[in-house]
């Protein structure tokens, strides 16, 4: 970091640039009429300014040209305002993790290919160790939603949380982001909620799940799994061509055959 002229500048890791972009608690967020809570004390924060610069980039990131071919268009630019989809001038699609105030703690930018399956390349520029934590990609959602009567449905992936936001827009879709994801600082936002946790068709993704239910349910989170396996394990998944498969390949098939 350095100063001129009493203005702080710090290096942006995304634009590889000097900006003010990125500063420290409580200020800026999205919105001034949200309080500067965190589930971690010394969570910093991201400006929205930033969400935008990457929200107008074009050409789009080959996930959104992807859902445009195969969805209708207004519902595309539904779920890409909804989750302030953006693209990186190199083709990554940013995912921000904005929390239930409003507040941008991170982000992730993932790859996909031109057929929306993900490569395995993805960056995340905001470190833990620089005060960076994540939340529950669509966390921010729950602010306006009704605890215990809206259904949140809880994916792995933010993909899957996207077109489920397309097809079933009924529901909140959220995404923790990774087997790892299901964190005690991550659910606390989902205390009084309920809560329809989806894991991907794998024993270890279905195991980890059921792990978290005391956890969540500790929290007071009205919880319960959608084991899409039903009980079969990753040989006789790998047999059926059904080994960790997610909600979003089963509503491919719905729509596209």
């Amino acid at each position: 970091m350095f100063s001129e002229k009493g203005q702080e500048y710090q290096w942006n890791k995304i634009t590889n640039s000097w900006d003010t972009d990125v500063v420290n608690s409580p200020t800026p967020s999205l919105s001034e009429n949200f309080s500067s809570t965190s589930n971690n004390p010394d969570q910093r924060f991201i400006s929205e300014s930033l969400i935008w610069k990457y929200y107008e980039v074009s050409p789009e990131n080959n996930l959104l040209q992807y859902l445009r071919k195969n969805y209708p268009e207004q519902d595309v630019d539904r779920v890409k305002e909804d989750y302030a989809l953006g693209s990186t001038k190199n083709g990554g699609t940013v995912f921000w993790l904005i929390n239930e105030n409003l507040q941008v703690q991170k982000n992730k930018i993932c790859y996909y290919q031109e057929n929306g399956k993900r490569t395995n390349r993805f960056k995340a520029p905001y470190k833990n160790d620089d005060g960076y934590y994540s939340c529950l990609f669509g966390a921010h959602f729950l602010k306006s939603i009704r605890k215990g009567t809206d259904l949140v449905v809880l994916v792995e992936s933010e993909k899957t949380a996207v077109v489920g936001a397309i097809l079933l827009p009924q529901f909140t879709w959220l995404a923790f982001g990774g087997l790892n994801g299901l964190t005690e600082s991550k659910v606390a936002c989902l205390k009084g909620h309920k809560v329809l946790l989806v894991p991907d068709m794998s024993e270890k993704a279905v195991s980890v799940a059921y792990d978290k239910l005391l956890l969540m349910r500790s929290k007071r989170v009205n919880i319960h799994i959608w084991d899409m396996t039903e009980g079969k394990g990753d040989k006789t998944l790998k047999k059926l061509n059904l080994y960790n498969r997610d909600l979003e390949d089963f509503f491919g098939e719905i729509i596209f055959d």
